[in-house]
């Protein structure tokens, strides 16, 4: 029997790259600093990060992952062998990449969280199919509630409320422009050292707090991921175009309506004319229009992977796909070096069309930048030293195993 090993750069599945490079654009662009800007095209620039992006690209990324989970499973059962203690190797080692990415560069880090909630697909990879989806839509509803929950919480603890119910809108937006304001000083003079330390305490808290090991929303993006990969949407797509259309056309106007209702729900919830209840509903629904959305997104891309004119538009995508670890990283380390006062200390100047520009300039030179390293290594830098740890050897070659494409 062979060895259990990475999977060869010839078994791997285009449009899982695809989309894996496709949600690196839009997380890039999501997560730069926002430092305001008064001209109407830096407004136009945030309304279309708002409305296109924000949310749905975290969305993309976290249901690959669950899908990705799904075909190594498949994997391991072909060869007949266990998976659960390798897959549970590999999420260890990605907490630990996870954690030095936090402390010591970004303290928006998904990787810990997705080592934590992907540990749970162990215990019900074996489910039935409707069961799995059944398990996604209860799990989900718990999640509106909880984060309704916790979201009255500190608002009231923001405002000084007694109840949620006496929560003032205009003191509430108050506090927040004093907060912006406040955090955009403290990453302007900062201390390199001084923010490691914030970090580092900040996450021993979370990490400390029960409900941070509660399944979220990203266990169930990770559910949707595994039932999709069982049901052969990226082996066979084609085979499920009228599925993919349906998705399409519902999730796309669905996130298009609940966003602008989100629009009326602010701007009526600040003038303080509807109930917290009303409140309530309308982040619930906000929190749908993104689930919806960002698979309307990616039964997109695999419908227009299907059509002669677009695959190769967005063949190249996969470059920066395959290095995804990577350039996730090199994205934090790049930006908070330019945004931060112990770098070029530019968080105050990057406006809504700076950042755009940014986005797409920087992510160009990703595609370009993976597609020279992978046509010389197999891997990716840190996906070398993830499978590394993960297999307990060095993989193959000095740094990583030469392979021209």
């Amino acid at each position: 029997m062979a060895a259990f090993g990475p999977t060869a750069p010839e078994e791997r599945i285009d449009s899982l790259d695809i989309l894996r490079g496709f949600a690196l654009c839009g997380i890039l662009w999501a997560n730069l600093p926002e430092g305001g800007g008064p001209a109407p095209l830096d407004a136009i620039a945030d309304w279309m990060e708002a409305f296109l992006v924000r949310g749905k690209f975290y969305t993309i990324f976290t249901f690959v992952f669950g899908v990705s989970f799904s075909l190594q499973f498949a994997r391991a059962t072909k060869q007949g062998r266990s998976h659960v203690t390798y897959y549970l190797r590999r999420l260890f080692f990605l907490f630990l990449i996870g954690v030095c990415h936090c402390v010591f560069v970004w303290d928006g880090d998904i990787l810990t969280y997705y080592a934590l909630f992907g540990a749970y697909l162990v215990a019900v990879h074996r489910m039935p199919q409707k069961a799995t989806l059944a398990l996604a839509l209860g799990v989900y509803s718990v999640v509106l509630m909880c984060n309704e929950v916790r979201f009255t919480q500190r608002i009231a603890q923001e405002t000084g409320a007694v109840e949620a119910s006496r929560i003032d809108p205009a003191r509430l937006r108050e506090r927040r422009q004093r907060m912006d304001a406040e955090e955009a000083q403290q990453y302007a003079t900062i201390s390199y050292k001084q923010l490691v330390h914030n970090r580092w305490n900040g996450l021993r808290e979370s990490l400390g707090r029960g409900w941070t090991y509660f399944p979220d929303g990203s266990f169930v993006l990770f559910l949707l991921g595994l039932w999709a990969g069982r049901h052969g949407f990226f082996q066979d797509s084609r085979s499920h175009v009228r599925f993919l259309r349906r998705i399409v056309l519902w999730g796309l106007p669905m996130g298009l309506a609940i966003y602008f209702g989100g629009m009326i729900h602010r701007g009526v919830f600040d003038a303080g004319r509807i109930t917290w209840l009303g409140g309530s509903a309308f982040r619930a629904a906000g929190s749908i229009g993104q689930l919806a959305q960002g698979l309307a997104y990616v039964a997109a891309i695999l419908l227009l992977l299907q059509s002669e004119c677009w695959r190769p538009r967005l063949a190249p995508l996969r470059w920066a796909g395959r290095m995804a670890l990577t350039n996730y990283l090199m994205q934090s380390l790049v930006f908070t070096v330019a945004a931060y006062g112990y770098g070029l200390g530019l968080y105050s100047k990057l406006t809504g069309s700076v950042r755009l520009l940014y986005a797409v300039v920087f992510f160009a030179a990703q595609v370009c930048l993976s597609r020279w390293w992978l046509a010389r290594f197999r891997f990716g830098p840190a996906e070398w030293l993830w499978r590394s740890l993960t297999y307990g050897k060095l993989q193959p070659g000095r740094a990583c195993l030469p392979r021209h494409l």
